[in-house]
């Protein structure tokens, strides 16, 4: 099947160069011109798109070629009507293992879609020229144009003639630098949008200045200068239906939103709560999902909800279908940094000074449970400071492309409990196997 949708990429040298920044604001700035819009990122980060989400109102969608193959990334786009405005990943050929698989660039040829470099000027006059014709010319690649970061309006006419005068690629505008308006981070990343509470007039700042400085009539051009999507329908089929509980609050607040279609499109109605505010779960649900987050931010608050921890327990020992990662896996542990938490599973937590295990794992089961079959593999990503002191060993987990494999996750008949995260659209079967439990879970004796 194929499916005209216009696209743009934004990439840049490496992390921390504005990608976001810049992505958010020419998402409202789109917006504002009355321009229909679709966001999506690049790779396994939450955090992104919770910014692009903020800008638009609409859910951002994330698109990887680890956790997914070729054609489910181009499903992806092509569901939507929408102008996509896609982010990448740390540096446009950052990949897996020093590849450039499963990178920006990787989905930008993947997808035959254009890509806007942003380049950061600061400190550099002809060495930039040097860098974009390394970028340009290291392999084939589809970028179109170039936007310079942290550049004064008085410079831009001087970088913008030097570079095209001698480099095969025209520079589309710039973004100078704007006061009180850094992201900060924090040891996962991004703080997170919800966090902010001026983010609307971040934002807005940023497209108003976006405005005034890029050539958005050339970049809607290069946008709409593609290929058809050539891709493969996937259906996802209606099962049955359940009531499926996600945790969703500021310590629980990483989830991709594929995820979520995938279960509604299962028939499972999404109920959110929060582990911080609600004094108990919500009443008569068949499933649970705790996703990760940052519950070590919230420890005495999350201790001292006790009706709500009841409340869980309570189903738990009902034997109700759970999906913990990460986060979630630490609050349903006996504790966090010696804080008392859930007590679902044995387990203490503590929080490091270091990433344990980051980046795209094979996780391979030990043993038959609700959502692996033994010896069944599928592909996740990690990201944690915190380890924990239960030596479970479930599954296996592997780096690609790396002989370092360790140990994790608790599995059974009615649990999924560890800190790699799933995606669904990488094995639907994930999704099935905890829909069809759910619809089995009996809560009439609760």
């Amino acid at each position: 099947m194929n499916k005209k949708i216009s696209r743009i990429l934004i990439s840049a040298f490496s992390s921390s160069s504005g990608k976001t920044t810049f992505t958010m604001g020419l998402l409202r700035l789109l917006q504002k011109k009355g321009i229909k819009v679709s966001s999506y990122k690049c790779g396994p980060d939450y955090i992104d798109t919770m910014f692009h989400t903020k800008a638009l109102g609409i859910p951002s969608r994330n698109i990887d070629l680890f956790l997914s193959d070729e054609n489910t990334v181009k499903n992806i786009l092509a569901d939507t009507e929408n102008l996509a405005v896609i982010e990448g990943v740390m540096g446009f050929y950052d990949g897996i293992a020093f590849t450039d698989s499963a990178s920006a660039s990787h989905i930008s040829s993947v997808t035959d879609t254009p890509c806007l470099l942003i380049v950061d000027v600061k400190g550099k006059s002809a060495t930039l020229k040097a860098l974009i014709s390394g970028m340009l010319h290291y392999r084939k690649n589809n970028i179109k144009g170039i936007i310079l970061n942290r550049i004064s309006k008085a410079s831009y006419p001087v970088y913008k003639n030097m570079i095209e005068a001698e480099l095969p690629v025209k520079v589309f505008g710039y973004m100078p630098e704007l006061e009180n308006c850094t992201l900060k981070s924090r040891h996962l990343g991004l703080i997170t949008a919800e966090e902010m509470a001026d983010i609307n007039s971040i934002i807005d700042k940023v497209a108003e200045e976006l405005e005034k400085s890029i050539d958005i009539e050339n970049i809607l051009l290069a946008a709409e200068n593609t290929s058809d999507v050539e891709y493969e329908p996937k259906d996802i089929s209606l099962i049955g239906r359940c009531r499926i509980g996600i945790a969703y609050d500021k310590a629980f607040c990483f989830h991709y939103a594929d995820n979520i279609k995938v279960l509604e499109k299962m028939g499972a109605e999404i109920i959110y709560f929060s582990p911080l505010e609600d004094t108990a779960l919500p009443a008569n649900l068949d499933g649970l999902i705790f996703y990760g987050g940052y519950p070590e931010l919230y420890l005495e608050k999350l201790n001292a909800n006790k009706s709500f921890i009841e409340s869980l327990k309570k189903v738990y020992d009902n034997k109700i279908p759970l999906i913990a990662e990460c986060g979630g896996f630490m609050y349903i542990s006996q504790s966090i940094d010696n804080i008392e938490m859930a007590s679902l599973i044995k387990g203490r937590c503590m929080m490091t000074d270091k990433l344990q295990n980051f980046g795209y794992v094979e996780l391979t089961s030990h043993k038959d449970s609700m959502l692996l079959k033994k010896g069944e593999s599928i592909p996740a990503h990690e990201f944690h400071y915190s380890i924990i002191d239960e030596p479970y060993c479930d599954c296996i987990m592997r780096k690609p492309k790396s002989l370092k494999s360790w140990q994790g996750v608790y599995l059974s008949d009615h649990v999924y409990a560890g800190y790699p995260h799933l995606y669904f659209l990488s094995n639907l079967k994930l999704a099935e196997r905890f829909i069809i439990k759910a619809i089995h879970y009996n809560r009439a004796v609760e």
